[in-house]
């Protein structure tokens, strides 16, 4: 275990655990299923926060504000695949996102933390902040105690989410202001005021800005997500960093049409002022 973690670590993943592979009735549908192991054993679950030093007039979600996550995750699991095969043999499949692994429910089982009412994982040291990855493998490591704690249940992200998506059975994403955000095509009026309201581009970060668990919760000390950060969108600058920002696989319209609410069809917008 502890080789396991020195390469996770010197990957990057900040916390790492390991679950029993999850029955075919909990994967979700996925194209990318296609290639897990023959018999897949074990998930070795990561957790890379990206929580940054905020910037006044952000308008975007904070993980937007970073380089796409899809792209350093990736970046990192792939390597740690590599060494973790060499060195333990057998196989170590990365995914990111695109995955049939249910990666909350998977985090909480080995030992990442805990799944909030809104949820997303919290973790005791990156709070809510973290990008979830997994090595799938097809050996039979042992398996990491599941963390013991628990939500606060205080209620506040039901009190300060926009749509009123979060109730006690879970999370309605049709009313999800961070769902709505990338709904492509026109959006109803009520959609539209919802983003009016919540004052970004991109996203929503109401639930984890006012949850409890988050008030302590570390800084990331990934090098890309420091490195290259873009807190305030200009309009002139949605189709560029769509090729770098984890909102690009929406493309660019989705965003441009979400500007045009929050800060009307203005001239200022050609020349990237606002």
């Amino acid at each position: 275990m502890e080789q396991i973690g020195r390469i996770l670590t010197s990957c990057g993943a900040a916390l790492w655990g390991i679950c029993a592979f999850p029955p075919e009735r909990e994967l979700l549908p996925c194209r990318a299923a296609s290639r897990l192991p023959e018999h897949p054993c074990r998930v070795v679950m990561c957790a890379f926060p990206y929580r940054t030093e905020d910037s006044p007039g952000r308008n975007i979600s904070r993980y937007a504000v970073v380089a796409d996550y899809h792209r350093v995750v990736r970046s990192a699991l792939e390597q740690a695949a590599d060494k973790l095969s060499a060195r333990l043999g057998g196989a170590f499949v990365p995914f990111v996102d695109a995955s049939p692994i249910p990666e909350v429910a998977c985090a909480v089982r080995a030992g990442l933390g805990v799944r909030g009412k809104n949820g997303l994982l919290i973790t005791r040291e990156y709070g809510s902040f973290v990008f979830l990855g997994e090595l799938v493998t097809d050996l039979p490591l042992p398996c990491s105690p599941p963390d013991t704690g628990s939500c606060l249940s205080c209620g506040r992200c039901q009190a300060a989410c926009p749509g009123q998506a979060i109730g006690e059975q879970g999370v309605d994403a049709s009313r999800c202001l961070s769902h709505i955000t990338q709904k492509k095509g026109a959006l109803t009026g009520e959609e539209q005021e919802l983003i009016r309201r919540g004052g970004l581009l991109w996203g929503c970060d109401r639930c984890q800005e006012v949850c409890p668990h988050n008030r302590t919760a570390k800084k990331t000390l990934i090098p890309a997500f420091l490195e290259d950060r873009v807190a305030r969108l200009r309009y002139d600058a949605i189709r560029p960093l769509c090729k770098t920002r984890a909102f690009g696989f929406r493309g660019p319209k989705v965003l441009e049409r979400n500007w045009d609410i929050l800060y009307g069809r203005t001239k200022e917008k050609k020349n990237g002022s606002l």
